[in-house]
Protein backbone atom coordinates (compact mmCIF):
# COMPACT_ATOMS: atom_id res chain seq x y z
CA UNK A 1 0.00 0.00 0.00
CA UNK A 2 1.62 3.51 -1.00
CA UNK A 3 1.01 6.27 1.23
CA UNK A 4 1.20 10.07 0.63
CA UNK A 5 3.41 11.86 2.92
CA UNK A 6 3.29 15.74 3.74
CA UNK A 7 6.60 16.99 1.78
CA UNK A 8 7.83 19.84 4.72
CA UNK A 9 7.78 20.00 7.75
CA UNK A 10 8.05 23.49 9.64
CA UNK A 11 9.35 23.61 13.29
CA UNK A 12 7.14 26.61 15.09
CA UNK A 13 8.68 27.23 18.37
CA UNK A 14 6.03 28.74 20.87
CA UNK A 15 5.99 32.19 21.91
CA UNK A 16 7.85 31.06 26.01
CA UNK A 17 10.43 29.30 23.24
CA UNK A 18 10.49 26.67 25.93
CA UNK A 19 9.59 23.62 23.41
CA UNK A 20 8.54 23.50 19.74
CA UNK A 21 5.54 22.13 18.05
CA UNK A 22 6.26 20.30 14.59
CA UNK A 23 3.89 21.31 12.18
CA UNK A 24 2.83 19.50 9.33
CA UNK A 25 2.41 22.16 6.03
CA UNK A 26 2.24 19.76 2.37
CA UNK A 27 2.90 22.02 -0.44
CA UNK A 28 1.08 22.28 -3.56
CA UNK A 29 3.11 21.63 -6.63
CA UNK A 30 2.69 25.28 -7.75
CA UNK A 31 4.93 27.73 -8.73
CA UNK A 32 5.74 30.17 -6.06
CA UNK A 33 3.28 28.33 -4.19
CA UNK A 34 3.01 29.70 -0.38
CA UNK A 35 1.40 28.37 2.71
CA UNK A 36 -0.64 30.62 5.13
CA UNK A 37 -1.40 28.23 7.23
CA UNK A 38 0.73 30.17 10.25
CA UNK A 39 -1.74 32.74 9.76
CA UNK A 40 -5.03 30.49 10.13
CA UNK A 41 -7.11 30.33 13.27
CA UNK A 42 -10.31 28.09 13.71
CA UNK A 43 -11.25 28.75 17.53
CA UNK A 44 -11.95 32.53 17.05
CA UNK A 45 -15.02 33.23 16.71
CA UNK A 46 -16.27 35.02 13.89
CA UNK A 47 -19.26 37.14 12.98
CA UNK A 48 -20.13 37.86 9.68
CA UNK A 49 -22.87 38.83 8.00
CA UNK A 50 -25.74 36.60 6.42
CA UNK A 51 -25.11 33.43 8.75
CA UNK A 52 -25.18 32.29 12.09
CA UNK A 53 -28.16 31.51 14.82
CA UNK A 54 -31.10 32.99 15.40
CA UNK A 55 -33.97 33.83 18.82
CA UNK A 56 -37.77 33.52 18.24
CA UNK A 57 -37.98 37.15 20.14
CA UNK A 58 -41.97 36.67 18.90
CA UNK A 59 -43.24 33.50 19.03
CA UNK A 60 -46.69 33.47 17.25
CA UNK A 61 -48.45 36.38 17.76
CA UNK A 62 -47.96 40.00 20.02
CA UNK A 63 -50.58 38.48 22.22
CA UNK A 64 -48.35 35.34 23.25
CA UNK A 65 -45.27 36.50 25.43
CA UNK A 66 -42.47 33.67 25.03
CA UNK A 67 -39.97 33.70 24.47
CA UNK A 68 -39.41 37.70 25.60
CA UNK A 69 -41.09 38.33 28.53
CA UNK A 70 -38.84 37.00 31.06
CA UNK A 71 -36.21 38.20 29.28
CA UNK A 72 -34.26 41.48 30.36
CA UNK A 73 -34.38 44.21 28.23
CA UNK A 74 -31.36 45.57 28.94
CA UNK A 75 -29.50 42.94 27.79
CA UNK A 76 -28.57 42.55 23.91
CA UNK A 77 -26.73 39.03 24.29
CA UNK A 78 -23.53 40.64 22.81
CA UNK A 79 -21.92 37.72 24.12
CA UNK A 80 -23.97 35.44 22.22
CA UNK A 81 -21.75 33.11 19.80
CA UNK A 82 -22.65 34.89 16.32
CA UNK A 83 -26.61 36.11 17.27
CA UNK A 84 -27.26 37.07 13.74
CA UNK A 85 -30.98 38.09 13.77
CA UNK A 86 -34.25 37.86 15.68
CA UNK A 87 -36.67 35.85 14.41
CA UNK A 88 -40.31 38.15 14.34
CA UNK A 89 -43.27 35.56 14.08
CA UNK A 90 -46.43 37.34 14.57
CA UNK A 91 -49.96 37.55 12.70
CA UNK A 92 -51.69 39.86 10.68
CA UNK A 93 -54.12 40.61 12.68
CA UNK A 94 -51.61 41.91 15.20
CA UNK A 95 -50.95 44.68 12.34
CA UNK A 96 -53.94 45.26 10.53
CA UNK A 97 -56.17 46.41 13.47
CA UNK A 98 -59.02 47.62 11.43
CA UNK A 99 -59.63 47.52 7.64
CA UNK A 100 -56.81 49.41 6.33
CA UNK A 101 -55.60 50.89 9.18
CA UNK A 102 -51.86 49.21 9.93
CA UNK A 103 -50.29 49.17 12.97
CA UNK A 104 -46.46 48.81 12.54
CA UNK A 105 -45.20 50.45 15.84
CA UNK A 106 -44.20 47.61 17.74
CA UNK A 107 -42.26 45.92 15.22
CA UNK A 108 -40.53 49.14 14.68
CA UNK A 109 -39.93 49.52 18.01
CA UNK A 110 -37.90 46.12 18.49
CA UNK A 111 -36.38 46.04 15.16
CA UNK A 112 -34.69 50.48 16.14
CA UNK A 113 -34.02 48.91 19.65
CA UNK A 114 -32.05 45.63 18.47
CA UNK A 115 -31.01 46.85 15.45
CA UNK A 116 -28.90 49.40 16.84
CA UNK A 117 -26.89 46.85 18.01
CA UNK A 118 -25.99 45.22 14.99
CA UNK A 119 -29.36 42.72 14.64
CA UNK A 120 -31.01 41.70 11.46
CA UNK A 121 -34.11 40.72 11.62
CA UNK A 122 -36.55 37.49 9.92
CA UNK A 123 -40.36 37.92 9.71
CA UNK A 124 -43.68 35.34 9.30
CA UNK A 125 -47.17 36.65 8.97
CA UNK A 126 -49.21 34.26 10.20
CA UNK A 127 -52.85 33.71 9.62
CA UNK A 128 -53.97 30.98 11.76
CA UNK A 129 -52.32 30.24 15.38
CA UNK A 130 -54.63 27.27 16.62
CA UNK A 131 -54.66 28.85 19.76
CA UNK A 132 -57.79 29.74 21.55
CA UNK A 133 -57.02 33.02 23.23
CA UNK A 134 -55.52 34.00 19.57
CA UNK A 135 -59.24 33.64 17.20
CA UNK A 136 -58.49 36.55 14.71
CA UNK A 137 -55.04 35.97 13.48
CA UNK A 138 -56.49 36.80 10.23
CA UNK A 139 -58.70 39.98 11.12
CA UNK A 140 -61.90 39.75 12.07
CA UNK A 141 -63.06 42.23 9.25
CA UNK A 142 -62.00 39.79 6.90
CA UNK A 143 -64.84 37.35 7.52
CA UNK A 144 -67.16 39.61 7.92
CA UNK A 145 -66.11 41.07 4.32
CA UNK A 146 -67.67 37.37 3.77
CA UNK A 147 -64.23 35.16 3.49
CA UNK A 148 -64.87 31.53 4.40
CA UNK A 149 -63.87 29.90 7.59
CA UNK A 150 -63.90 26.61 9.65
CA UNK A 151 -65.00 27.45 13.35
CA UNK A 152 -62.69 24.72 15.92
CA UNK A 153 -64.16 23.48 18.93
CA UNK A 154 -62.16 25.56 20.82
CA UNK A 155 -63.15 28.77 19.39
CA UNK A 156 -60.81 29.29 16.87
CA UNK A 157 -61.45 30.23 13.00
CA UNK A 158 -59.16 28.81 10.59
CA UNK A 159 -59.79 30.45 7.13
CA UNK A 160 -60.42 28.75 4.22
CA UNK A 161 -56.89 29.05 2.76
CA UNK A 162 -58.10 29.25 -0.80
CA UNK A 163 -61.11 31.59 -0.59
CA UNK A 164 -61.07 34.58 -3.08
CA UNK A 165 -62.57 36.87 -0.32
CA UNK A 166 -59.52 36.20 1.90
CA UNK A 167 -56.70 35.85 -1.28
CA UNK A 168 -57.87 39.05 -1.98
CA UNK A 169 -57.16 40.98 1.40
CA UNK A 170 -54.40 38.91 1.87
CA UNK A 171 -52.38 40.21 -1.14
CA UNK A 172 -53.64 43.88 -0.20
CA UNK A 173 -52.07 43.61 3.23
CA UNK A 174 -48.94 41.74 1.34
CA UNK A 175 -48.48 44.75 -0.69
CA UNK A 176 -48.13 47.24 2.16
CA UNK A 177 -45.89 44.40 3.82
CA UNK A 178 -43.62 44.42 0.73
CA UNK A 179 -43.05 48.22 0.51
CA UNK A 180 -42.31 48.43 3.88
CA UNK A 181 -39.58 45.89 4.46
CA UNK A 182 -38.39 44.51 0.68
CA UNK A 183 -35.69 47.05 0.60
CA UNK A 184 -34.70 46.91 3.99
CA UNK A 185 -31.76 45.37 4.45
CA UNK A 186 -32.15 44.45 8.35
CA UNK A 187 -34.60 41.95 6.84
CA UNK A 188 -32.42 38.44 6.44
CA UNK A 189 -35.63 36.46 5.58
CA UNK A 190 -39.51 36.21 4.83
CA UNK A 191 -41.31 33.16 5.41
CA UNK A 192 -44.49 32.41 3.65
CA UNK A 193 -46.34 32.64 6.83
CA UNK A 194 -49.91 32.38 5.29
CA UNK A 195 -50.06 29.12 4.87
CA UNK A 196 -51.33 26.70 7.83
CA UNK A 197 -50.94 26.87 11.51
CA UNK A 198 -48.21 28.99 12.78
CA UNK A 199 -47.32 28.93 9.04
CA UNK A 200 -46.11 26.09 9.08
CA UNK A 201 -47.38 24.63 5.66
CA UNK A 202 -49.80 22.31 7.62
CA UNK A 203 -53.69 22.60 9.24
CA UNK A 204 -52.64 20.27 12.06
CA UNK A 205 -54.42 22.08 15.55
CA UNK A 206 -57.21 23.09 12.97
CA UNK A 207 -59.30 21.25 10.48
CA UNK A 208 -56.44 18.84 8.97
CA UNK A 209 -57.95 19.52 5.67
CA UNK A 210 -55.41 18.79 2.67
CA UNK A 211 -54.90 21.07 -0.18
CA UNK A 212 -53.77 20.99 -3.41
CA UNK A 213 -50.51 22.00 -4.45
CA UNK A 214 -52.03 25.10 -6.49
CA UNK A 215 -53.11 26.58 -2.91
CA UNK A 216 -49.63 26.62 -1.40
CA UNK A 217 -48.36 27.63 -4.61
CA UNK A 218 -50.79 30.51 -5.19
CA UNK A 219 -49.12 31.45 -1.28
CA UNK A 220 -45.49 31.26 -2.27
CA UNK A 221 -46.23 33.53 -5.44
CA UNK A 222 -47.99 36.22 -3.21
CA UNK A 223 -44.97 36.28 -1.13
CA UNK A 224 -42.27 36.23 -3.74
CA UNK A 225 -43.88 38.95 -5.99
CA UNK A 226 -43.94 41.51 -2.93
CA UNK A 227 -40.92 40.48 -1.17
CA UNK A 228 -38.88 40.20 -4.76
CA UNK A 229 -35.65 41.12 -3.07
CA UNK A 230 -35.53 39.28 -0.26
CA UNK A 231 -35.09 35.70 0.32
CA UNK A 232 -38.60 34.10 0.81
CA UNK A 233 -38.70 30.86 2.69
CA UNK A 234 -41.14 28.08 2.00
CA UNK A 235 -41.66 25.17 5.07
CA UNK A 236 -40.79 21.99 4.48
CA UNK A 237 -44.36 21.12 6.22
CA UNK A 238 -46.02 22.20 2.70
CA UNK A 239 -44.90 18.78 1.45
CA UNK A 240 -43.72 16.55 4.36
CA UNK A 241 -47.36 17.52 5.93
CA UNK A 242 -48.96 16.01 2.94
CA UNK A 243 -47.86 13.32 0.97
CA UNK A 244 -51.20 11.45 0.48
CA UNK A 245 -51.50 14.52 -2.56
CA UNK A 246 -49.28 12.79 -4.29
CA UNK A 247 -45.51 12.59 -4.91
CA UNK A 248 -46.14 14.56 -8.10
CA UNK A 249 -48.39 17.09 -6.65
CA UNK A 250 -44.86 17.80 -3.59
CA UNK A 251 -42.92 17.74 -6.87
CA UNK A 252 -44.70 20.16 -8.29
CA UNK A 253 -44.81 22.69 -4.98
CA UNK A 254 -40.42 22.01 -5.12
CA UNK A 255 -40.10 23.00 -8.46
CA UNK A 256 -41.59 26.48 -8.31
CA UNK A 257 -40.37 27.29 -5.31
CA UNK A 258 -36.66 26.08 -6.93
CA UNK A 259 -37.87 28.33 -9.91
CA UNK A 260 -38.78 31.30 -7.17
CA UNK A 261 -35.24 30.96 -6.06
CA UNK A 262 -37.14 30.00 -2.52
CA UNK A 263 -35.00 29.15 0.87
CA UNK A 264 -36.51 26.56 2.60
CA UNK A 265 -37.38 26.39 6.95
CA UNK A 266 -37.86 22.64 8.75
CA UNK A 267 -39.65 24.18 12.17
CA UNK A 268 -39.05 20.56 13.91
CA UNK A 269 -35.81 19.64 14.42
CA UNK A 270 -35.69 17.28 16.89
CA UNK A 271 -39.45 17.24 18.06
CA UNK A 272 -39.68 13.97 20.07
CA UNK A 273 -41.83 12.02 17.08
CA UNK A 274 -39.36 12.71 14.25
CA UNK A 275 -36.51 11.67 17.33
CA UNK A 276 -38.42 8.54 17.35
CA UNK A 277 -39.01 7.64 14.06
CA UNK A 278 -36.99 9.42 11.36
CA UNK A 279 -32.97 9.19 11.72
CA UNK A 280 -30.15 11.05 13.94
CA UNK A 281 -30.59 14.23 12.58
CA UNK A 282 -34.67 13.78 13.10
CA UNK A 283 -34.81 15.12 9.93
CA UNK A 284 -37.69 13.99 7.76
CA UNK A 285 -36.63 14.49 4.26
CA UNK A 286 -32.34 14.72 4.51
CA UNK A 287 -33.04 14.82 0.46
CA UNK A 288 -35.02 17.78 -0.03
CA UNK A 289 -33.10 20.57 1.48
CA UNK A 290 -30.50 19.80 -1.67
CA UNK A 291 -33.10 21.23 -3.86
CA UNK A 292 -33.20 24.78 -1.98
CA UNK A 293 -29.11 25.13 -0.54
CA UNK A 294 -27.63 25.99 -4.17
CA UNK A 295 -29.11 29.33 -4.46
CA UNK A 296 -30.80 30.01 -1.00
CA UNK A 297 -30.52 29.86 2.79
CA UNK A 298 -31.47 26.85 4.73
CA UNK A 299 -33.07 27.88 8.27
CA UNK A 300 -33.48 24.96 11.01
CA UNK A 301 -35.61 25.37 14.19
CA UNK A 302 -35.11 23.23 17.34
CA UNK A 303 -38.30 22.10 19.05
CA UNK A 304 -39.01 24.33 21.83
CA UNK A 305 -36.65 24.04 24.09
CA UNK A 306 -38.30 23.23 27.64
CA UNK A 307 -39.70 20.12 25.35
CA UNK A 308 -36.35 18.77 23.77
CA UNK A 309 -35.87 15.62 26.56
CA UNK A 310 -31.88 14.91 26.91
CA UNK A 311 -32.12 11.79 25.46
CA UNK A 312 -33.13 13.46 22.14
CA UNK A 313 -30.91 16.65 22.78
CA UNK A 314 -27.61 14.84 23.51
CA UNK A 315 -25.96 18.02 24.07
CA UNK A 316 -26.34 19.24 20.53
CA UNK A 317 -24.87 16.22 18.00
CA UNK A 318 -27.77 15.39 15.94
CA UNK A 319 -28.91 19.01 16.10
CA UNK A 320 -25.48 19.80 14.54
CA UNK A 321 -25.58 17.17 12.23
CA UNK A 322 -28.61 18.03 11.08
CA UNK A 323 -27.47 21.52 10.15
CA UNK A 324 -24.24 19.37 8.28
CA UNK A 325 -26.52 17.51 6.65
CA UNK A 326 -28.82 19.82 5.24
CA UNK A 327 -26.08 22.68 4.48
CA UNK A 328 -27.83 24.99 7.34
CA UNK A 329 -27.11 29.36 6.99
CA UNK A 330 -29.27 29.94 10.19
CA UNK A 331 -29.74 27.87 13.19
CA UNK A 332 -32.56 29.16 15.73
CA UNK A 333 -34.40 27.99 18.56
CA UNK A 334 -37.77 28.48 20.87
CA UNK A 335 -36.31 29.57 24.27
CA UNK A 336 -34.43 32.13 26.75
CA UNK A 337 -31.73 32.77 25.63
CA UNK A 338 -29.82 33.05 29.08
CA UNK A 339 -30.56 29.32 30.30
CA UNK A 340 -29.88 28.22 26.55
CA UNK A 341 -26.52 29.05 26.71
CA UNK A 342 -25.93 28.28 30.42
CA UNK A 343 -26.57 24.42 29.24
CA UNK A 344 -25.18 24.50 25.48
CA UNK A 345 -22.43 27.32 25.02
CA UNK A 346 -19.75 24.95 23.36
CA UNK A 347 -22.19 23.52 20.67
CA UNK A 348 -23.43 27.35 20.43
CA UNK A 349 -19.98 27.97 20.16
CA UNK A 350 -19.17 24.92 17.76
CA UNK A 351 -22.24 26.03 15.25
CA UNK A 352 -21.42 29.67 15.06
CA UNK A 353 -18.61 29.68 12.77
CA UNK A 354 -19.61 26.87 10.37
CA UNK A 355 -23.26 27.57 10.03
CA UNK A 356 -23.21 29.13 6.46
CA UNK A 357 -20.14 30.20 4.72
CA UNK A 358 -16.89 30.22 6.92
CA UNK A 359 -13.65 30.93 4.47
CA UNK A 360 -9.59 30.16 4.97
CA UNK A 361 -7.03 31.56 2.73
CA UNK A 362 -4.73 28.22 2.73
CA UNK A 363 -2.10 29.66 0.27
CA UNK A 364 -1.15 31.82 -2.13
CA UNK A 365 0.78 31.26 -5.79
CA UNK A 366 2.51 34.81 -6.90
CA UNK A 367 6.14 33.76 -8.50
CA UNK A 368 8.94 35.20 -7.05
CA UNK A 369 6.73 37.65 -5.04
CA UNK A 370 7.15 39.74 -7.12
CA UNK A 371 4.74 42.08 -9.13
CA UNK A 372 5.69 44.24 -11.95
CA UNK A 373 4.54 48.06 -12.65
CA UNK A 374 2.18 48.15 -15.69
CA UNK A 375 1.63 44.50 -16.48
CA UNK A 376 -1.14 42.25 -15.54
CA UNK A 377 0.58 40.13 -12.88
CA UNK A 378 -1.63 37.06 -11.67
CA UNK A 379 -2.11 35.70 -8.02
CA UNK A 380 -3.84 33.01 -7.27
CA UNK A 381 -5.04 32.31 -3.83
CA UNK A 382 -6.28 29.16 -2.37
CA UNK A 383 -9.76 29.72 -0.47
CA UNK A 384 -11.81 26.81 1.02
CA UNK A 385 -14.97 27.29 2.20
CA UNK A 386 -15.24 24.87 5.98
CA UNK A 387 -18.86 25.99 6.79
CA UNK A 388 -22.16 24.39 6.50
CA UNK A 389 -23.04 26.14 3.48
CA UNK A 390 -22.32 28.46 0.74
CA UNK A 391 -22.82 32.32 0.84
CA UNK A 392 -25.57 33.64 -0.95
CA UNK A 393 -24.48 37.12 -0.89
CA UNK A 394 -22.21 38.45 -3.34
CA UNK A 395 -19.26 40.62 -1.50
CA UNK A 396 -16.15 42.19 -3.28
CA UNK A 397 -12.58 40.83 -2.91
CA UNK A 398 -10.21 43.82 -2.79
CA UNK A 399 -6.27 43.19 -3.13
CA UNK A 400 -4.25 46.10 -1.47
CA UNK A 401 -0.01 46.73 -1.69
CA UNK A 402 0.45 48.68 1.75
CA UNK A 403 3.23 50.44 2.20
CA UNK A 404 4.19 53.45 4.64
CA UNK A 405 0.68 53.28 6.05
CA UNK A 406 -0.75 53.98 2.05
CA UNK A 407 -2.44 51.71 0.67
CA UNK A 408 -3.21 50.70 -3.02
CA UNK A 409 -6.72 48.93 -3.50
CA UNK A 410 -7.52 46.70 -6.48
CA UNK A 411 -11.42 45.31 -6.41
CA UNK A 412 -11.08 42.01 -8.06
CA UNK A 413 -14.12 40.37 -9.87
CA UNK A 414 -14.83 37.18 -8.85
CA UNK A 415 -17.95 35.90 -7.28
CA UNK A 416 -17.45 34.48 -3.44
CA UNK A 417 -20.87 32.31 -3.54
CA UNK A 418 -18.99 29.97 -5.77
CA UNK A 419 -16.68 29.23 -2.75
CA UNK A 420 -18.75 25.92 -1.82
CA UNK A 421 -18.61 24.47 1.35
CA UNK A 422 -16.11 21.55 2.08
CA UNK A 423 -14.18 22.48 -0.82
CA UNK A 424 -10.93 24.37 -1.57
CA UNK A 425 -11.03 26.98 -4.56
CA UNK A 426 -8.85 28.69 -6.64
CA UNK A 427 -9.29 32.18 -7.46
CA UNK A 428 -7.14 33.88 -10.13
CA UNK A 429 -6.64 37.53 -9.26
CA UNK A 430 -5.46 39.65 -12.18
CA UNK A 431 -3.55 42.88 -10.55
CA UNK A 432 -2.19 45.72 -13.05
CA UNK A 433 -0.76 48.90 -10.65
CA UNK A 434 -0.12 51.89 -12.30
CA UNK A 435 1.96 54.98 -10.82
CA UNK A 436 2.68 53.84 -7.73
CA UNK A 437 6.06 53.99 -6.08
CA UNK A 438 8.30 50.74 -6.44
CA UNK A 439 9.45 49.31 -3.40
CA UNK A 440 8.68 46.61 -0.43
CA UNK A 441 5.24 46.08 -0.06
CA UNK A 442 2.59 43.93 2.15
CA UNK A 443 0.25 42.21 0.15
CA UNK A 444 -3.30 42.61 1.69
CA UNK A 445 -6.25 40.86 0.97
CA UNK A 446 -10.12 41.60 2.36
CA UNK A 447 -13.57 40.48 1.38
CA UNK A 448 -16.35 43.52 1.61
CA UNK A 449 -20.12 43.89 1.54
CA UNK A 450 -20.39 47.31 1.41
CA UNK A 451 -17.91 49.28 4.16
CA UNK A 452 -18.98 45.80 6.43
CA UNK A 453 -15.51 43.84 6.17
CA UNK A 454 -16.13 39.89 5.99
CA UNK A 455 -13.28 37.82 7.70
CA UNK A 456 -11.50 34.66 6.79
CA UNK A 457 -10.60 32.33 9.63
CA UNK A 458 -7.05 34.03 10.14
CA UNK A 459 -5.47 35.57 13.06
CA UNK A 460 -6.71 38.64 14.21
CA UNK A 461 -3.35 40.26 14.26
CA UNK A 462 -3.24 39.58 10.37
CA UNK A 463 -6.00 41.99 9.81
CA UNK A 464 -5.05 46.16 9.83
CA UNK A 465 -7.76 48.53 10.84
CA UNK A 466 -9.23 48.93 6.74
CA UNK A 467 -10.06 44.82 6.54
CA UNK A 468 -7.14 44.14 5.34
CA UNK A 469 -5.27 40.56 6.28
CA UNK A 470 -1.54 41.31 5.73
CA UNK A 471 -0.64 37.98 4.25
CA UNK A 472 2.77 38.30 2.14
CA UNK A 473 5.62 40.53 1.66
CA UNK A 474 5.77 41.38 -2.14
CA UNK A 475 8.32 44.24 -4.25
CA UNK A 476 7.00 46.01 -6.60
CA UNK A 477 9.46 46.54 -9.86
Amino acid sequence: MKYDFPNKVDFTPLENNATQVCLFKPLKDIPGYISLHQLEDDKRIIKNPHKGWYWHYIDNSFKRGQYRDLHSSSDHLLDFPVLNHLYLRFDWGDIEIEDGIYDWSYIDSIMNQWGRYGYKFALRICTYEGNPLIPYATPKFVYEKGAKCYSMPNGNLEPDYNDPVFLFYLERFLVVAGEKFNNDPRIETVDVGSFGTWGEGHTAAGTNIQYTADVIIKHMELHAKYFSDTFVMINDDMINSCWERGAEENLRIIKRAVDLKMGIDDDSVQVSCYSRDCGYTSLRSPWLFDYFNKHAPVTLELEHYVLVHEDNLKSGFPFVEAMRKAKATFAGFHGYPRPWIERNLYMSEYAANRLGYWYFINGIALNDNIITLGRDNIIKLYIENRGFAPAYHKYTLKLALIKDNKSYIYPIETDNRQWLDNTETEVELTVTPIDIPKGDYELGIGLFENETFIEFGLKKEAYDKNGFAHICDVKVV
